[in-house]
C-alpha cells in the first residue's frame, strides 16, 4: 500500500525493517534516514554472549556504504518485492520505505517474509552487516544496562542490590520492580551465578528470583517509578532466598530482566518491552548455603515445590541426591507414599512394582508402578566418610531425643529380623507432627527396638 507523505515525513530512500524476536519481546531493527546516518534498534539480548543491555545505536556511515543502502531502497521500492509465497505469520516483521514516484515521496511497507530469494542479498547483507557494526561501535542514543552489584548474607536470607544505568543519551523511564508484574506480561528480574558453559541463563543450581523477593528500599520511590537522565544510576535492593544450594566461592553473576520502558523521542524502532541480561559481576560467597536449619527448610519447600513437575518415572536415572516419595495413579486419582526413600543422584528408578503404605495412615498400601518426586535433604555426612549425619537431615531419631527436623514422624518397630537385615512395620496411629527442638516421644510398648522415622514436611 503506498501514501503520500507529508512534509515532516521521512525522507525520500529513507527505510527500516522490522525482525521481531518470536515474542513480544527481543524487536530489532534497522533503519537508514536517506542521508548519512543508520540506526539499530535491539530489545534483546538473552542469547547475545557478547553484548548487554538494550538500546538504539547510531552509525556515521562512509559515502560508500550510503550507496549501497540506496541500492537497498531500490530493491525495496521495486514493484516485485512481495511476490515470495504465502506468508507465515508474524505480523511485526515489516519494512517501510519512501520511494520516489513521478517527482512525489510515496511511502510503501510489506512483509519481510514475502520478499522472494532473489531479492534477499540485496535487501539484507548491508543492513545486517551496519546493524552488527553499530552495535558494536555505533554512538549510544538509547542505552540501558543493569549489573548484580552485591550479594550480602543477613540472617536466614540475603540482600541482592542491582544497579540499573543509562548509558545512553536520551532519558529513560520504568516502573520499580515490585510493579512489573502488574504491568509488564512476563515481566521480572533474576540473577544467578553464570553458567560454566558461557550460557547468558542463571545455572540450575542456585539464583535468586527478584520480582517476587521484597524490595527494601521501595520508600526512595514514593511514586514507584524510576527517571534516569543519560549516566545515572539506580539501585534496587531486595531480601531474598536463593531458589537453590551453592558452595561458598567466588562467582560471575549474571541474570535476566524482563521489563518495560519508556525513552526520549519516537521512531527508533526499539520495543516498550524488552529482555535482556545483565553486565556480568564477580561477586564472593562467603559461606555455603544452607548452612543452618531454618535456611534448609526455607530452602527445602521452595526446592520441593520447584521438583514437584520434575517426577522421575520408572527406568529414568535420578538427576539429584534426596528424599523422594512414591506417587502412583489409581483410576484416575493420584496417591503417595507415606514413607520418603533416599536415592542418589545416578540411580535408576525401578520398573518393578513398589509397595508402600499410603500417606494418609489409612492402613492401605501402594501396589504398582510409580514415580518419585523429591521431599527433602538425604541424610547427609558431617564430612566425608562419617556415620554422623548432619542434625537437620536426620531421618531417623531415637525416642527422648531432640526432634532434629520438623515434619511429620511415625514409629518404626523392629520386626524381629536379623541385625544385618532388620525388617520394621510401621505403628501409623502414632503419627505425630513435631517442629525443630521439641522432645520426640516415647514409643509405647515397644523396649528398645523402635525409632522414630520422618515421612515428610
Amino acid at each position: 500500500m503506498a501514501n503520500e507523505l507529508d512534509s515532516d515525513a521521512m525522507k525520500p530512500g529513507a527505510f527500516t525493517i522490522s525482525e521481531s524476536g518470536g515474542l513480544q519481546y527481543g524487536s530489532r531493527q534497522m533503519s537508514f534516514d536517506g542521508d548519512s546516518k543508520f540506526y539499530f534498534a535491539k530489545g534483546d539480548t538473552i542469547n547475545d554472549e557478547t553484548r548487554t543491555g538494550v538500546g538504539v545505536f547510531a552509525l556515521n556511515l562512509q559515502n560508500s556504504d550510503v550507496q549501497k543502502l540506496k541500492d537497498v531502497v531500490a530493491a525495496l521500492c521495486d514493484k516485485d518485492i512481495q511476490t515470495g509465497g504465502p506468508e507465515t505469520h508474524d505480523p511485526a516483521a515489516t519494512f517501510t520505505v519512501v520511494c520516489l514516484e513521478d517527482g512525489k515521496a510515496v511511502q510503501r511497507s510489506g512483509s519481510v517474509r514475502l520478499i522472494p530469494e532473489s531479492f534477499r542479498h540485496r535487501v539484507f547483507d548491508v543492513p545486517l552487516r551496519l546493524a552488527q557494526q553499530a552495535w558494536t561501535d555505533g554512538g549510544k542514543v538509547i542505552k540501558l544496562d543493569f549489573t548484580t552489584l552485591s550479594v550480602v548474607q543477613n540472617g536466614d536470607h540475603y540482600v541482592v542490590s542491582v544497579r540499573f544505568l543509562n548509558s545512553g543519551a536520551r532519558w529513560i523511564k520504568f516502573k520499580t520492580p515490585d510493579q512489573w508484574p502488574g504491568t509488564t506480561p512476563g515481566g521480572g528480574l533474576g540473577v544467578a551465578p553464570y553458567s560454566e558453559l558461557g550460557k547468558m541463563q542463571p545455572r540450575d543450581d542456585w539464583g535468586f528470583n527478584l520480582s517476587g523477593a521484597k524490595q527494601i528500599n521501595k520508600d526512595e520511590f514514593p511514586d514507584g517509578s524510576v527517571f534516569l537522565k543519560p549516566g545515572e544510576s539506580i539501585v534496587f535492593k531486595f531480601e531474598a532466598a536463593p531458589d537453590n544450594k551453592i558452595a561458598k566461592g567466588e562467582y560471575d553473576f549474571s541474570g535476566v530482566a524482563f521489563m518495560k520502558i519508556e525513552y526520549e523521542g519516537y521512531g527508533w524502532g526499539l520495543s516498550q518491552q524488552v529482555d535482556f541480561r545483565p553486565i556480568k559481576t564477580h561477586i564472593t560467597i562467603d559461606r555455603d548455603y544452607p548452612s543452618t536449619a531454618q535456611e534448609r527448610e526455607q530452602w527445602e519447600a521452595t526446592h520441593r515445590a520447584a521438583m514437584s513437575s520434575q517426577p522421575v518415572k520408572p527406568g529414568e536415572t535420578f538427576a539429584e541426591d534426596g528424599l523422594y516419595r512414591a506417587v502412583t495413579l489409581i483410576s484416575g486419582v493420584r496417591y503417595r507414599s507415606l514413607q520418603v526413600k533416599p536415592f542418589k543422584a545416578g540411580d535408576v528408578a525401578t520398573t518393578e512394582n513398589v509397595k508402600m503404605p499410603m500417606e494418609n495412615g489409612n492402613g492401605i498400601s501402594i501396589n504398582g508402578p510409580v514415580q518419585w518426586e523429591w521431599q527433602a535433604t538425604a541424610p547427609t555426612p558431617v564430612k566425608q566418610y562419617s556415620f554422623d549425619m548432619i542434625e537437620d537431615t536426620q531421618q531417623f531419631c531415637a525416642p527422648g531425643s531432640t526432634c532434629p527436623r520438623s515434619g511429620r514422624w511415625v514409629a518404626r518397630i523392629n520386626a524381629g529380623s536379623s541385625s544385618l537385615y532388620p525388617e520394621y512395620r510401621h505403628d501409623l496411629s502414632s503419627l505425630v507432627t513435631l517442629r525443630r527442638g521439641q522432645p520426640m516421644p516415647a514409643i509405647r510398648g515397644a523396649g528398645e527396638v523402635a525409632d522414630w522415622e520422618w515421612v515428610g514436611a
